[in-house]
């Protein structure tokens, strides 16, 4: 049975290209985008992306088509951070922004993901406040956040360094630790770029 999409634009198309069929973009102008639902992103996200299906939190979501099949995604949704020296406390959060998963399919050519998000980000403002928006690059992936910086965001550095329990092989998400049998592990540091549009 072939996946759909639960976009009710593609709902007669296979969501991803079958083996030999159809030629992939050569152009990022071969390429369109608009808002889906968080289903169709995450689907994406479980192909093309290094979490997978991981869970996350985001409210918005975009899709990047080619020849009306899903071959890439971004969802936004409220920063992770309760606080961002010189950006937000918890009362000050509202028109901030997170991107929180970005992916596009390696059929997308060179600079996809910069107009990608240029054209999210310009749609996000027309439809909500947007102060700014901070986005993080995983350095344990190698990824030093270079579609960011052609995105015109401004790099802040590594986050602070900080530690996770494990048990088992798995990370305890929440939660008292105490009573388990696990460690300590360093957590992976992640490059922060930040987009502040508060100073335009």
């Amino acid at each position: 049975m072939k996946n759909l999409s639960v976009d009710s634009l593609t709902a007669e198309l296979p969501l991803f290209q079958e083996d030999g069929g159809g030629a992939s973009p050569t152009s990022t102008h071969q390429l369109y985008f608009k808002e889906v639902d968080a289903n169709t992103a995450a689907l994406a996200y479980k192909n093309w992306h290094y979490l997978g299906d991981t869970d996350f939190i985001g409210q918005i979501n975009f899709g990047v088509y080619h020849n009306g099949l899903l071959e890439g995604a971004i969802s936004y949704g409220p920063p992770n951070a309760k606080v961002l020296k010189d950006y937000w406390t918890p009362e000050t959060q509202k028109g901030w922004w997170e991107i929180k998963r970005l992916v596009c399919s390696p059929k997308c050519p060179k600079n996809s993901e910069s107009r990608f998000i240029g054209f999210t980000i310009r749609s996000l403002r027309r439809c909500c406040v947007v102060l700014g928006i901070v986005t993080y690059a995983d350095d344990g992936q190698n990824h030093v956040g270079t579609i960011y910086r052609a995105s015109g965001f401004s790099y802040k550095g590594l986050t602070a360094p900080k530690k996770d329990y494990w048990v088992n092989g798995k990370q305890v998400q929440r939660g008292a630790v105490k009573h388990l049998n696990g460690e300590w592990r360093d957590r992976t540091r992640k490059h922060l770029f930040i987009k502040d549009f508060r100073r335009k």
